[in-house]
C-alpha cells in the first residue's frame, strides 16, 4: 500500500501541469529577493575594493560581481519568460544558492574568521526559503551545514560543540521552514489545479451539446472568430436535416433524439480531417472545415456527408429516413466576420431547400445583391407595420359549366413604405426563412375572411398556405379559431399548397391537412405537374382540387404533347372526384384548344386578373345581375 502512494506521488510530481503550477507559485517568491540580493553583492565588491588589493582584490571582486551580475540577470529572466520549466528554474535556483556559498566559503578558505561562521546558517535559511524544488534543499542546505561543521571542527573543544548544536538545530529548523512553506504551496496548486480542472469540466460542457456531445453553437463560432483572427482560410458549412420534425411528431422526442444522435455518429466516422462538426439548434449542424480544400474537394465532401446521413436508418426496428440539405461559405473570399459567413451559409442553405433540395450549395458572388435585398426585406418585416402595409388582391376562378365566378384565389401584397412594392416571390420567401411567414399568413387570412364575409355564400376563397405554415399543427388550429370567430363556413374556404410546401414533411403535412379536411376546409394542390413526384401526393395526400401547373397551358396551342398530358390529368381528376383548375388561361387561342377537353375551372387573365376586394365585390354584383347572360359576364370579367 505504502509502495503504491510512493509511487502515485512519483507519478502527480511528474505530472506537466503540476510542474508548471510549481513554476509559478514559485516565481513570485523568488523575484522579489533577487534585486536585493544584486545590492547586496555590490555592496560586498564595494567593501573588497576598501579592504582587499591584488590578487585577493581581483578574486573576490570577480566572485561577488558575478554572484550579483547573476542575480539580476535571474531577474530579469523571471520577470520575461513566463513559460519556464521546472527543471530550468530548479537550475537558476540551484546556481543562484552555490554562488552565495561561494561568496562566503572563498572568503572564509582565506580569512578563517570565526565571527563569519554564522552565516552559513543564514545562508541555510535563506536557501530551505527559496528552495524551487526538494532536490535543491537537499543539496544546498546539507552542503551549507557540512560546511559549517567542518570549519568548526579547528576550533576548541567546547566551542566545536556548540557549533555542532547550532548545525543539529539549523538542520531540523531547515526542514521545518521548508516542510511548511512547500506543505502551504502544494496545497495553494492543489486548489488551483483542482479549480483549474472544474474551470475546464465546466468549459467542456459550456462548450458541448447536451443531446449528441459534439461542439454547440457557441464553440463553432468561438472556433470560427479565432480562425478569422488567425486570418486562417476556412469553409463553413450549415447542413438541415429535411422531415426531421415529422420523426419528432409522429414518433415522440426520444425517437427523434436517437436519430440525431445516429446521424451524428455517422458524421463522425467519416473522419474528415481538419473538420469540426456541431450541432447549432435544432436539426442543423455546422462543419467548419480548415486547410487547403478546393471547391470540388468541399463539394465532394458535404456531399458523401449528406449521403451518409441520408440513408435509412434502423431504430427500434424502424426504419426511418430523413433529407439533407447544405450551404457552404468561404473564409476569406465570401466574408469577413463570422456573421457574414455565417448569414452567407445560411442563404445558400435556403436556396438548396427551396431550389435544389437534397444538394450542396456553395454562396456565390451573384447571390450578393439578392441577399442583401433578402437582408433589406427582413429589416422590413421586422420594423414596418405590417398590419397596415400587407393586403390581398383577389383572382377569379370561373366554371365553365356553370358559366360564372365561383370563387376567387387570395393572392399576397406588400406595399412598403421604403421598398415600395414588394415581389410576393421574394418578401415570401425571406418571411419563411427568417420565421415570420406566420405573422404574414395570419394578417392576411384574417383580411381574407373579412372580404369573404361580404361575398354571397356560394363564392369561395382559395388561401396559399406555406411549408412553415402546415408544419406547425398549433398555428393550423388558430386559423381555424379564426374562422370560428368570424363565423365564416369552412366549407367556402380552400387552402392551397405546393409540392414543395410538403415534400420536406410529408407526414406531418398529410396529419395537418387531414385536420382541415376534417373541420370541413378544402385542400387544393397547386401548381401540379411542375415537380417530379406530384402524382405520388394525388394518392398520399387528403386533396380536393388540383391545379394544372401554367407551364402546361401555355403550351396547349402548340404542343399536342401538353394538350394531351392536361386532357390527362382532367380526366384523371374526374376519376378521382378532384375538382381541377386550369391555370393561367390567358387567351382566347388557349381557350379554344381547352374548352373542348371540358375543364371544370380556369383561372387566368382572360376571365379576370388579379383585383381588389371592392372589384371582386363588383364582379359579383355583376355577375348576379348578368346571370341569364354569361356571354355578357364573361365580357365583363375579361
Amino acid at each position: 500500500m505504502k509502495i503504491a502512494k510512493l509511487l502515485n506521488q512519483f507519478r502527480i510530481s511528474n505530472d506537466p501541469a503540476r510542474q508548471q503550477a510549481m513554476v509559478d507559485a514559485y516565481i513570485p517568491i523568488l523575484r522579489p529577493i533577487l534585486i536585493p540580493a544584486c545590492g547586496y553583492y555590490l555592496f560586498v565588491t564595494w567593501e573588497h575594493w576598501q579592504t582587499q588589493s591584488g590578487l585577493m582584490l581581483a578574486v573576490f571582486s570577480f566572485i561577488s560581481t558575478t554572484t550579483a551580475l547573476s542575480f539580476y540577470l535571474f531577474h530579469k529572466l523571471l520577470t520575461n519568460n513566463q513559460t519556464m520549466s521546472l527543471a530550468r528554474l530548479e537550475f537558476h535556483n540551484l546556481a543562484m544558492q552555490l554562488f552565495m556559498y561561494l561568496n562566503l566559503l572563498s572568503y572564509l578558505l582565506v580569512y578563517n574568521v570565526e565571527t563569519r561562521y554564522i552565516y552559513f546558517v543564514l545562508l541555510a535559511f535563506i536557501f530551505a526559503i527559496t528552495g524551487a524544488t526538494t532536490r535543491t534543499v537537499m543539496i544546498s542546505v546539507p552542503l551549507t551545514l557540512a560546511t559549517l561543521y567542518w570549519f568548526s571542527t579547528s576550533l576548541p573543544a567546547d566551542l566545536y560543540a556548540e557549533y555542532v548544536s547550532i548545525v543539529v538545530a539549523t538542520a531540523f529548523a531547515s526542514v521545518s521552514m521548508t516542510g511548511l512553506l512547500r506543505h502551504a504551496i502544494i496545497r495553494q496548486i492543489d486548489a488551483r489545479l483542482l479549480a483549474d480542472e472544474l474551470t475546464a469540466k465546466a468549459r467542456a460542457l459550456a462548450d458541448a451539446d447536451m443531446l449528441t456531445g459534439i461542439p454547440n453553437r457557441r464553440a463553432i463560432f468561438e472556433k470560427i472568430d479565432t480562425l478569422i483572427e488567425q486570418g486562417t482560410p476556412f469553409w463553413l458549412g450549415i447542413f438541415d436535416l429535411d422531415g426531421f420534425k415529422g420523426i419528432n411528431d409522429v414518433y415522440g422526442h426520444s425517437m427523434g433524439d436517437r436519430l440525431l444522435r445516429a446521424s451524428v455518429a455517422r458524421a463522425m466516422d467519416l473522419h474528415l480531417e481538419g473538420a469540426m462538426i456541431g450541432r447549432i439548434g435544432g436539426d442543423e449542424f455546422a462543419v467548419v472545415l480548415t486547410g487547403d480544400v478546393s471547391e470540388p474537394r468541399v463539394r465532394e465532401l458535404a456531399g458523401s456527408w449528406i449521403k451518409a446521413i441520408t440513408a435509412p436508418y434502423m431504430i427500434e426496428n424502424q426504419e426511418l429516413s430523413v433529407g439533407a440539405s447544405a450551404g457552404i461559405s468561404h473564409f476569406p473570399s465570401m466574408g469577413t466576420d463570422s456573421t457574414q459567413l455565417y448569414e452567407q451559409a445560411d442563404f445558400a442553405l435556403y436556396k438548396a431547400k427551396a431550389r435544389f433540395r437534397g444538394q450542396c450549395i456553395l454562396f456565390e458572388t451573384t447571390d450578393s445583391k439578392e441577399m442583401e435585398n433578402a437582408t433589406a426585406i427582413e429589416r422590413e418585416l421586422r420594423e414596418g407595420n405590417l398590419e397596415q402595409e400587407l393586403f390581398l388582391l383577389f383572382q377569379p376562378q370561373y366554371s365553365p359549366g356553370e358559366a360564372r365566378v365561383v370563387s376567387f384565389e387570395a393572392l399576397a401584397r406588400w406595399q412598403n413604405p421604403r421598398l415600395g412594392l414588394v415581389s410576393p416571390d421574394a418578401f415570401i420567401r425571406v418571411a419563411e426563412r427568417s420565421g415570420f411567414i406566420q405573422k404574414v399568413t395570419a394578417i392576411l387570412f384574417r383580411k381574407g375572411l373579412a372580404e369573404l364575409k361580404k361575398w354571397p355564400d356560394d363564392i369561395s376563397l382559395s388561401f396559399n398556405l406555406s411549408a412553415r405554415d402546415i408544419s406547425d399543427q398549433t398555428f393550423v388550429l388558430s386559423l381555424l379559431g379564426q374562422i370560428m370567430e368570424e363565423q365564416v363556413s369552412p366549407s367556402r374556404l380552400e387552402f392551397e399548397i405546393t409540392e414543395t410546401a410538403v415534400m420536406s414533411d410529408l407526414t406531418t403535412s398529410s396529419t395537418v391537412l387531414d385536420r382541415l379536411r376534417s373541420r370541413g376546409c378544402r385542400v387544393a394542390l397547386d401548381d401540379f405537374g411542375s415537380g417530379y413526384s406530384s402524382f405520388e401526393y394525388l394518392d398520399q395526400l387528403p386533396l380536393d382540387k388540383v391545379k394544372i401547373d401554367r407551364s402546361f397551358i401555355r403550351k396547349v396551342p402548340h404542343s399536342i404533347t401538353s394538350r394531351e398530358i392536361v386532357a390527362a390529368i382532367i380526366a384523371l381528376c374526374s376519376k378521382l372526384n378532384l375538382r381541377c383548375v386550369l391555370e393561367g388561361v390567358e387567351t382566347q387561342e388557349e381557350m379554344a384548344v381547352l374548352a373542348p377537353l371540358q375543364p371544370d375551372l380556369i383561372q387566368g387573365y382572360l376571365f379576370g386578373r388579379p383585383m381588389s376586394g371592392k372589384d371582386a365585390g363588383q364582379l359579383i354584383a355583376d355577375q348576379q345581375q348578368a346571370s341569364t347572360d354569361p356571354t355578357e359576364l364573361k365580357a365583363q370579367s375579361a
